[in-house]
């Protein structure tokens, strides 16, 4: 069965002041600075970097529940940690290595080889990584709970 979905972010930005994402679905607003690094002003605001990042987990996560649940494991818990390495130079700025640590809490021993597989099918239903043209490594772990 294949569906068909958009997304629509606004995003508004005012002199001397942080950007503002919004989407029409929700009421809370995200506040977004300019990347830190080429700034050099630390704020408690999240750079465009820190949400694509939140991106990337967020959809591996998604692609790894749905199958997991498809599979019929059994589990308590998920999280991850994500890290991106970027170079920034006068001619280019690029994200070189993404690296993605995530952690599955499942309730059967039974099923740690099934739900260790599960890590690397994942990647291909995970829509933002398929996106992406950067090295990608993934150092997943399973945990009895």
């Amino acid at each position: 069965m294949e569906t068909s979905e958009e997304y629509q972010v606004d995003l508004h930005w005012k002199e001397d002041q942080n950007a503002e994402a919004s989407s029409l679905l929700f009421d809370d607003k995200i506040q977004i600075t300019e990347n830190w690094c080429l700034s050099h002003s630390k704020k408690d605001t999240w750079t465009a970097e820190h949400l694509f990042i939140a991106s990337i987990l967020g959809s591996y996560m998604t692609a790894y529940l749905r199958t997991a649940k498809n599979k019929g494991i059994d589990y308590k818990s998920f999280k991850s940690t994500g890290r991106a390495s970027f170079t920034i130079s006068d001619d280019v700025s690029e994200i070189t290595d993404i690296l993605i640590r995530p952690t599955i809490v499942i309730i059967k021993s039974s099923q740690i080889n099934k739900a260790l597989k599960i890590f690397s099918l994942c990647r291909d239903h995970s829509l933002v990584l398929n996106a992406l043209k950067i090295r990608i490594h993934i150092f997943p772990s399973v945990v009895l709970g």
